[in-house]
């Protein structure tokens, strides 16, 4: 079953500010080579797969980019994947080091296929063979995440009259698919997957189908869920989550849509401002959002700092994917004119960046923490949500809040590290927080 990426455009405004992306050479030796998937580690250390560009539409590009000084410059490569793998396109990088990464490879034309690592920054492949993919003709390799060096899960299209999803707890020296009891059956339909559709926030994951509808983990793969959404077709249109309960939906169409509860229910929102409907992420733990697009009379990308509901322009200029790490820390993927010309813009604007917990007029005290805290707002700034996470990006409180003091009880929490996340109308704002 071949699965193709659907285009659809919107005229939006233009609105400069060009302190925003800075173009840098993938070195890509062919002209017109796009970056469609952007694998962000750490502030220096960003991987990227390419795609063809050029209008020819040839689905069995196998190349690669890295870069280990934050973006600036790039060293591109092929993913050689063995004899006969030549029918094979690649739906997703992702990695977890400037050495280690992952793929995953669909069959384009005629192989089956699955899931390769490399241990040396992408110079040799190797197969993780019991990630088989070879249920039957059906089986469709869709998308590989990887949470740390050892945990991992992938999925696929149904096969066997479910979805063919492997998780991994050994850096995928060996993968067990996920058993149907433990996965939603798919529409009878034909409900599929879609390449590189997927989000994570902390140890929640989710992936989309043709048919709008949302699988939820919140376990890195080992149990799911399923929801319906506001979108006819999850591969047409878009989607973010910023931690594990809030996220967001941005039609091809140009509707938005968000949702509080890890996507079970859906709001649709008014908001100003143009918006492109290419991509959309979450700065992850923020109420901000960049968007992007490259379908031609829908170029450009534009941002906003409250949730979505007022957008400020950026530029016209094409732009594929987008991912940050955290408000100094993204990359969208463009096109290449030449090895020394373009394919991938780094954010290097000021617009983004929070305030500290401290200089955003929030104190807190005492900290390391017994059983309460009180939670003090210098300047009386209205508060629009309040959580804590774990260190794994899972809210496991949300509390009610008033203008000016707080106090929290985190009495049933158990002894250790956690993030108290403001959400305010002069941004939001973040602190660490010690349970003794």
């Amino acid at each position: 079953m071949m699965k193709k990426l659907l285009y659809l455009l919107l005229i939006v405004p233009f609105i400069s500010n060009a302190q925003f992306w800075t173009e840098k050479a993938t070195t890509f030796a062919t002209a017109s080579r796009g970056v469609n998937c952007i694998s962000i580690v750490d502030a220096n250390t960003v991987w990227v797969k390419a795609y063809d560009g050029s209008g020819a539409a040839v689905q069995t590009i196998k190349e690669y980019a890295r870069s280990t000084d934050g973006g600036n410059t790039w060293t591109s490569g092929t993913m050689n994947l063995g004899i006969g793998t030549g029918g094979l396109g690649i739906g997703n990088i992702t990695a977890v080091s400037g050495t280690t990464a992952w793929i995953s490879a669909f069959p384009a034309t005629g192989n089956l296929g699955g899931i390769w690592k490399t241990t040396d920054g992408g110079t040799t492949w190797t197969k993780q063979t019991t990630a088989s993919f070879n249920t039957g003709t059906d089986s469709f390799t869709n998308w590989v995440h990887f949470f740390d060096a050892n945990n991992g899960v992938c999925q696929g299209d149904p096969a066997g009259g479910y979805f063919e999803i492997y998780t991994t707890s050994n850096g995928g020296t060996t993968w067990t698919r996920v058993p149907s009891a433990n996965i939603p059956l798919p529409q009878a339909t034909g409900e599929f997957g879609i390449t590189n559709l997927f989000e994570v926030a902390g140890g929640t994951i989710w992936f989309g189908t043709d048919t709008g509808r949302l699988y939820k983990s919140t376990n890195m793969g080992l149990n799911w869920t399923v929801s319906a959404t506001p979108s006819t077709n999850l591969g047409a249109d878009t989607f973010s989550f910023k931690d594990a309960n809030n996220g967001i939906i941005l039609t091809a169409s140009g509707n938005l849509y968000k949702s509080t509860d890890a996507g079970t229910t859906w709001t649709q929102q008014a908001f100003s401002g143009p918006i492109y409907t290419g991509d959309i992420t979450y700065i992850p733990g923020t109420t901000r959002l960049v968007c992007t697009g490259a379908a031609t009379g829908a170029s450009g990308s534009a941002y906003s700092l409250d949730d979505g509901l007022t957008w400020i322009g950026v530029d016209s200029v094409q732009h594929n994917d987008v991912v940050f790490l955290n408000t100094t820390t993204g990359f969208t993927g463009g096109f290449n004119t030449s090895a020394t010309v373009g394919g991938i813009s780094k954010y290097t604007g000021t617009v983004l960046p929070t305030q500290s917990f401290e200089a955003a007029g929030f104190s807190v005290y005492p900290n390391p923490v017994n059983d309460s805290f009180t939670i003090q707002n210098r300047n009386n700034i209205a508060i629009s949500g309040l959580t804590i996470s774990d260190i794994n990006g899972r809210t496991v409180k949300t509390l009610n809040v008033n203008a000016i003091e707080n106090q929290i009880n985190i009495s049933d929490l158990n002894s250790g590290v956690y993030f108290l996340n403001i959400a305010s109308d002069n941004g939001s704002a973040t602190k660490k927080i010690i349970k003794n």
